[in-house]
């Protein structure tokens, strides 16, 4: 299995060559099909094109060793909240996705209404042998957006602050504001993503879309259906809109991230790179005497180490002269950042 062939490579390449990760999108949503192709679409605009389409309602639930060929899973359940396969198994989630994730999956769900689906309501308490507690990392289920605002609905989502991986902010929607999106409390060591927004909305700060990793697994949850995302809009230098962004930084997050995320204090440190784009250099900034004098590398989008270095000082200056255009990686330790040069 492809997975465990990566399994042999070092971690560098493993976490670094996109090329190589093999995505199975699962589609558990028979509300809105639509919603299914343009999410498919989507992701064939980023640079993980190796993607394979499962319809769920229409095939079952695919089974662990079918999972297993996987790099990545990608459950997708849009606006669906009735009937849904990923609660197949009560609370617990379904035998199959769990037993992918202890042989060392990844795993990204996606959708408004997921949580709803099996709790039918805020407030919920997660605990020990529910999916939500043991694998999303979450303590509790704590609001819906229309149902628990006074039916304003949110109007956008804001990036954690603490995040260092490049993603839109804020993010708003094809309408003014988004209905049935989920509120939760990550449990401690998971990392809260995006949150509601703005300032002025009566539950902002409520976290909806988090990330948990451990030496075995790694789970994103995404509270909201990203096909509601405003594509008309676009929050960064590249791709051309927010939508599109949004997935690629996502597996961007889901393929760079350390399996030691949490003993760098990943929370606290700031890791950033300007200008991205770049031309003939960019400089390398960061926040806390962790990562000073620690060596950098910079990786092709195939995984090849093209330069090396060390951090001497709290903003470095990396001359990329000789480095083609393209699509880069830095990684400074537990971290990485995508880089472009034009």
């Amino acid at each position: 299995m492809k997975k465990k062939l990566l399994l042999i490579l070092t971690l560098s390449i493993t976490v670094l060559s996109f090329s190589q990760n093999d995505i199975l999108l699962v589609t558990d949503n028979d509300f809105d099909i639509n919603d299914n192709a343009a999410f498919y679409n989507s992701i064939l605009t980023t640079s993980y094109t190796s993607v394979t389409l499962y319809d769920s309602n229409t095939n079952g639930i695919p089974t662990s060793t079918e999972l297993d060929n996987y790099d990545l899973v990608i459950w997708f359940t849009g606006d669906d909240s009735l009937n849904l396969n990923f609660w197949s198994n009560g609370t617990s989630g379904n035998t199959e996705l769990t037993s992918y994730l202890n042989n060392g999956g990844k795993l990204w769900i996606i959708g408004s209404d997921l949580i709803y689906g099996m709790y039918f309501g805020a407030p919920a308490n997660f605990s020990t042998g529910e999916f939500m507690y043991d694998y999303a990392w979450l303590a509790s289920y704590d609001t819906q957006t229309f149902v628990d605002d006074g039916g304003l609905g949110v109007p956008q989502i804001d990036k954690n602050s603490n995040i260092s991986i490049s993603y839109p902010s804020p993010l708003t929607w094809v309408f003014s504001t988004l209905y049935y999106i989920d509120g939760v409390t990550p449990r401690t060591e998971g990392i809260s993503v995006y949150e509601f927004g703005p300032a002025t909305y009566p539950n902002a700060g409520e976290t909806t879309m988090t990330f948990y990793e451990n030496d075995t697994f790694s789970v994103m949850s995404t509270l909201f259906n990203p096909i509601n995302i405003d594509a008309s809009v676009t929050n960064g230098l590249a791709p051309s809109n927010d939508l599109d962004f949004f997935i690629q930084a996502s597996l961007d997050h889901i393929f760079t991230s350390s399996l030691s995320i949490n003993e760098d204090n990943y929370n606290e440190i700031k890791l950033n790179t300007y200008p991205n784009p770049s031309k003939d250099y960019f400089h390398i900034t960061f926040n806390t005497d962790t990562l000073l004098n620690k060596e950098f590398e910079i990786y092709s989008i195939l995984g090849k180490v093209v330069l090396k270095g060390k951090l001497t000082d709290f903003t470095t200056e990396v001359s990329t002269k000789h480095l083609a255009k393209g699509t880069y990686f830095l990684k400074v330790g537990n971290l990485s950042k995508k880089i472009i040069k034009y």
